[in-house]
C-alpha cells in the first residue's frame, strides 16, 4: 500500500475553510484502507498463534487426561494475550502522542499547546481504541469480559511510553518539511496496526478466548474500535485544538 499523504486533505487554507465533519469523514476514508488491512492482518496472527499455541498444549498433555492441566494450559493462553496486549498497548500510546503532535505542529507552532494535545489525545484515544471499545464489544457479543484500565493501574509503566512518544513528537515536527508526509503517513498507518493488535489481544485476553466463533462480527467490531479513535487522534482533535490556539 502506498503510504503517501494526500495534501489537500492537510494544506492549512484547505482545511481552515473545512468544518471538523468534514475532515473527519473526508479523513475517515483515508483511514479505513489502512484499518481494514490492519485488522485483517492482525486477525490473521492472532489466529496463527491460537492455533499453534493450542498445538503445543495438546502436544503436551497427549499423555495426561487431567482436566485441572487442561484448565491451566487456558490460563496460560489468557495470560499470554494479556502480556501481549499490554506490550502493544504501551507501543500504541508512544505512536498516539506523535502522531498527534506531528498533525498538530503542520497547523500551530505553539509547543505546549503541541505537547498538552500528545498527551490527553493519546491518553483518551488509546484507552478507548484498545480496551472499552473491545471491551464492549464482547460483552455486545454476549461474552463477560473484564475491564483493564491501565492508565489506572500501570501508570508507571505507561509514563516512559509516553514520554518518548512526546519527544519523538517534537523531533519528527522540527524535521525537514519536505519529510513530514512522509513521517505523517507512516505515523498513520503503524498506528492503525498497533492498535489492532493492542483491541485484539485485549479482547482474547480479557474474555473472548472463543473469538473464532464470532469471527464476521468480532472483524466488523474491531473495525470500528480502531478506525474511529485514530482518526480522531491523529487528525481530527489535533486540527481542532490547532484552531482553537490560533483563535485565542
Amino acid at each position: 500500500m502506498s503510504l503517501e499523504v494526500n495534501n489537500s486533505c492537510l494544506d492549512e487554507q484547505h482545511i481552515s475553510r473545512k468544518s471538523i465533519w468534514d475532515i473527519f469523514s473526508h479523513e475517515l476514508m483515508h483511514h479505513l484502507p489502512y484499518g481494514t488491512l490492519s485488522v485483517a492482518c492482525a486477525l490473521m496472527l492472532l489466529s496463527m498463534i491460537h492455533v499453534f499455541f493450542t498445538a503445543s498444549i495438546v502436544e503436551s498433555l497427549s499423555h495426561v487426561h487431567d482436566h485441572a492441566h487442561n484448565h491451566s494450559g487456558s490460563c496460560g493462553m489468557q495470560s499470554g494475550m494479556d502480556i501481549l496486549f499490554h506490550s502493544f498497548h504501551f507501543t500504541h500510546i508512544l505512536f498516539a502522542a506523535s502522531g498527534a503532535m506531528v498533525t498538530f505542529y503542520r497547523y500551530s507552532k505553539n509547543i505546549m499547546a503541541g505537547v498538552m494535545v500528545g498527551l490527553v489525545s493519546s491518553t483518551i484515544f488509546c484507552t478507548l481504541s484498545d480496551v472499552l471499545l473491545p471491551y464492549f464489544a464482547g460483552n455486545l457479543l454476549g461474552v463477560s469480559m473484564d475491564l483493564h484500565i491501565c492508565f489506572k493501574s500501570e501508570l508507571a509503566n505507561i509514563l516512559p511510553f509516553l514520554l518518548v512518544g512526546i519527544i519523538n513528537g517534537l523531533i519528527i515536527s522540527r524535521g525537514k518539511e519536505q519529510h513530514s508526509d512522509h513521517h505523517s503517513a507512516s505515523l498513520h498507518f503503524f498506528h492503525t496496526f498497533i492498535s489492532a493488535m493492542a483491541a485484539i489481544f485485549y479482547a482474547i485476553g480479557h474474555g473472548l478466548s472463543d473469538f473464532h466463533a464470532y469471527f464476521g462480527m468480532f472483524f466488523m467490531l474491531m473495525l470500528i474500535a480502531i478506525v474511529i479513535p485514530c482518526t480522531l487522534s491523529d487528525v481530527v482533535v489535533p486540527i481542532l485544538w490547532a484552531r482553537m490556539v490560533k483563535n485565542k
